[in-house]
């Protein structure tokens, strides 16, 4: 089952510092200005086309924790999500609400596995709309990146069939610079490349699994937004491009962005939207 909020079309950092953004000769008698430890969304605004054509508005709500704790899609879909924590602040689980269906409830555990590149790892996991059980394992890498995604159904029957296996390439500034789709064989089936221009991302002030799992579109999971994204299908056997993105921004003082513009090339196909960030105050 796939949301409407899930993907225009989940992978997010786990918090860290890049040690290589690090100036080691700063002076230490130099004034420093205090440093704003959250900025986080209120909402954000989509349009198509037309910057006055706002197709879709999600606005964000917060815990007394400043965890986020509730999602709300408005436009031409309706859906909620709540979001419930432990007492460590981990996030539990998921509720989505969409007015069409009964909730879906998305349950997340937390385990080790030493397996295929990996040093720790987190599910997530809920019944579709058929009955099928779909399963999301998030793994990651030594400096606690997630590096791979991959989703399996079980049916009915109880059989276990993989439907998608992504990886991720990082840069040394911790910006994902390719995704490569597996097939069942460990054969690239398509990859995505990404560029990047300097900006803040607004979603790292967010839940990592969140940002990974309700917001791909927007692309959470490197430490800039995008400047590019080029999507590459090799089914066929050579490359072939199935998508372009170009991104352009507008940024306010502190480097995050305001609005950015998408261009989207598809076929024989060019569409525009734009996208408006609003934060707390």
């Amino acid at each position: 089952m796939k949301f409407p909020i899930l993907f225009l079309l989940s992978l997010l950092l786990f918090s860290c510092d890049d040690p290589s953004l690090e100036d080691q000769n700063s002076d230490t008698n130099e004034v420093i200005e205090p440093v704003i430890e959250l900025r986080q969304l209120s909402s954000i605004q989509v349009a198509t086309d037309l910057t006055t054509n706002i197709t879709r508005s999600i606005n964000f709500e917060y815990n007394n924790k400043e965890l986020l704790s509730a999602i709300t899609e408005t436009g031409s879909l309706n859906i909620n999500t709540i979001a419930s924590y432990n007492n460590g602040n981990k996030l539990e689980s998921l509720i989505i609400n969409d007015n069409l269906m009964a909730p879906v409830s998305i349950v997340v555990t937390y385990g080790n596995d030493s397996s295929i590149q990996s040093v720790a790892t987190v599910e997530l996991s809920y019944i579709d709309t058929t009955g099928n059980t779909i399963t999301k394992a998030l793994f990651t890498d030594i400096q606690n990146r997630f590096n791979r995604v991959l989703t399996t159904q079980t049916d009915l029957a109880g059989v276990v069939s993989q439907t998608e296996d992504l990886r991720l390439q990082y840069s040394q500034n911790f910006n994902v610079l390719r995704i490569d789709k597996l097939n069942t064989n460990g054969i690239i089936q398509g990859y995505s490349e990404f560029t990047y221009n300097f900006n803040k991302n607004p979603f790292t002030d967010m839940n990592d699994i969140i940002r990974l799992f309700m917001f791909d579109e927007f692309v959470p999971y490197s430490r800039f937004l995008p400047a590019t994204r080029i999507d590459y299908d090799l089914s066929s056997g050579s490359a072939q491009l199935e998508r372009s993105v170009d991104y352009n921004y507008e940024l306010d003082a502190e480097g995050f962005p305001m609005s950015r513009e998408l261009i989207v090339t598809q076929g024989m196909m060019t569409s525009t939207y734009f996208e408006f960030f609003n934060y707390r105050p």
